[in-house]
């Protein structure tokens, strides 16, 4: 009985990690030095799936921005 509540506490321990990093991956965009390009370049993806839209347009990006997501 302790193994079935200690597994049921794991799993949701690891649905609540996974939700956060979800939640702070969707918003990096938003609060990172993109969220004027994306709104610019890319309004109708919402934060957090942008990424691919915004590869391809590298070469009208910022600067600031073209370094994130080229991930340097």
């Amino acid at each position: 009985m302790k193994l079935v509540k200690l597994l049921g506490l794991a799993a949701m321990v690891a649905t609540v990690l996974a939700v956060g990093v979800e939640a702070n991956a969707k918003s990096t965009i938003a609060n990172s030095p993109c969220k004027e390009d994306r709104q610019r370049l890319c309004p109708q993806f919402p934060n957090g799936k942008a990424g691919p839209c915004l590869k391809k347009h590298l070469k009208e990006l910022s600067p600031a921005c073209k370094a994130k997501v080229l991930g340097n």
